[in-house]
């Protein structure tokens, strides 16, 4: 008998399952059709375009910053690449210079927060040994 409630509540389920999936092939999709409109409506985005594209210039076409390290012996090609930002500081925003720094800054601040608060510090009774 309880075999027979189960497939009675499962042939309903499926009943309606096929019954939802028919009535979305069936029913319309509530987008609007396109209309064109011309150029009326490509100008705003074209001018939002080209303000973006103006302002974005590479680093190295622009006029070089003049770090602490410019000119100097130690901005030369073997040396450079682990100083870069040093002789020209636009490359602070490359993000393979960026993170070592951003990276020893969040490392220093957990560092003192650590040594100024004594909660941070792990709890003496439950070290092993």
């Amino acid at each position: 008998m309880a075999r027979r409630g189960r497939s009675l509540v499962m042939s309903i389920c499926l009943a309606s399952v096929a019954l939802m999936a028919c009535w979305q092939f069936v029913a319309p999709v509530f987008v609007q059709p396109k209309t064109n409109r011309g150029l009326e409506a490509a100008a705003p985005a074209a001018m939002g375009a080209l303000v973006s594209m103006a302002s974005s210039l590479p680093a190295e076409a622009t006029v070089p910053a003049k770090g602490p390290l410019y000119g100097t012996e130690l901005c030369t090609k073997p040396l450079i690449y682990l100083i870069y930002p040093l002789c020209e500081p636009v490359f602070l925003v490359c993000p393979l210079y960026n993170f070592p720094i951003v990276l020893g800054f969040f490392a220093a601040l957990v560092t003192v927060i650590n040594l100024i608060l004594p909660e941070t510090q792990p709890d003496e009774d439950l070290r092993v040994g």
